[in-house]
């Protein structure tokens, strides 16, 4: 196996990634697709783990920054979901050159914000073969539970009269991320990745993203789907039972998808 650093252009700026290389190649391929404010390591490195387990049993993975994430070039305060789906697309032309990858047998997995970004993504581009999602928002205009975790009491539209939004983690977001997020209806969009098969993963105790948003987009999507849920689990997994759990039923799912 082999980890090679490697970078790719969208919309003009450099986006930083690492490819990991089984010993067979080319692979079926996954690419990992961070959450908000996140980046290509992830949580407790739950994609660094992830990735080196796939790529163990076969898997050519590519995980990446977001632009204005992580190592990758943009500012962190003009990127909106729009962006993000260029960023998955890009990310997909660069796979698609690669003779490491075997392009029928694509997939994507994303944490949070970055399952949406998957299934927005998938639902318009057919080179991605599979989808599977980890504690990822169904409705993007039912994040109560997000916006006050992060600000406390105050209204959506209170946060909007406002240029730019600061976030407790140090980042800043523009007033534009927001009123583009409401412009995607996610659940229209998993209800057109059939029949490609998807996988949603969630933790039970998730409070950031509550239990409810996956059950939603598992009655949104159509067959073939499945739906893992991790007893106690809260939202990226925090134990290590959990993150296990994580792993081993999204490798399992797309050892399955693709005949590995």
């Amino acid at each position: 196996m082999e980890e090679v650093y490697v970078n790719f252009v969208s919309e003009g700026e450099k986006v930083a990634g690492v490819l990991h290389l089984p010993d067979k190649i080319p692979a079926p391929t996954i690419v990992f697709c961070h959450g908000f404010t996140g980046n290509r390591i992830e949580a407790h490195r739950l994609f660094v783990y992830a990735a080196r387990e796939f790529c163990k049993n076969g898997f050519t993975v590519l995980r990446f920054d977001f632009r204005g994430c992580g190592e990758s070039e943009g500012s962190y305060d003009s990127i909106t979901i729009s962006d993000e789906v260029k960023d998955l697309g890009n990310a997909l032309n660069f796979l698609y050159k690669r003779d490491e990858v075997l392009k029928e047998k694509v997939g994507v997995i994303g944490l949070s914000l970055g399952g949406v970004i998957s299934i927005l993504t998938a639902a318009e581009d057919n080179r991605i073969k599979a989808v599977c999602t980890w504690s990822s928002p169904g409705d993007l205009r039912e994040m109560e539970a997000s916006i006050k975790s992060m600000f406390g009491e105050v209204s959506l539209n209170r946060l909007l009269l406002k240029s730019y939004i600061d976030l407790p983690s140090g980042d800043r977001i523009g007033r534009k991320f927001i009123l583009d997020a409401l412009k995607h209806n996610v659940l229209k969009s998993v209800s057109k990745i059939s029949p490609r098969p998807m996988l949603i993963v969630h933790g039970t105790k998730d409070t950031i993203v509550p239990l409810a948003h996956a059950e939603k987009l598992y009655e949104n999507a159509l067959d073939p789907k499945e739906k893992y849920f991790i007893e106690g689990s809260d939202h990226t997994f925090n134990k290590w039972e959990w993150q296990w759990q994580a792993i081993n039923r999204s490798l399992e799912f797309f050892q399955k998808v693709f005949k590995q």
